[in-house]
């Protein structure tokens, strides 16, 4: 079974009121455009990486609360 079938699949699965949420996420991902970081926004990914190397963050399981 290649990906589209597979999405076809799960969506035929789903209610409708689960595939607004799901059109919505595609309208997203498709309209995405590239831009470029701007100098304030480069700085705030290296003071995230220097966090992060530093083991300052916080574990996704940790956050949702699992």
């Amino acid at each position: 079974m290649n990906i589209r079938e597979e999405v076809d699949k799960a969506l035929d699965g789903l209610p409708d009121d689960a595939l607004e949420g799901v059109l919505e996420y595609i309208r997203f991902v498709s309209g995405v455009p590239e831009v470029e970081p701007t100098e304030e926004e480069l700085k705030a990914l290296a003071r995230g990486r220097q966090e992060f190397e530093r083991g300052e963050f916080s574990d996704w399981e940790d956050i949702r609360g699992r």
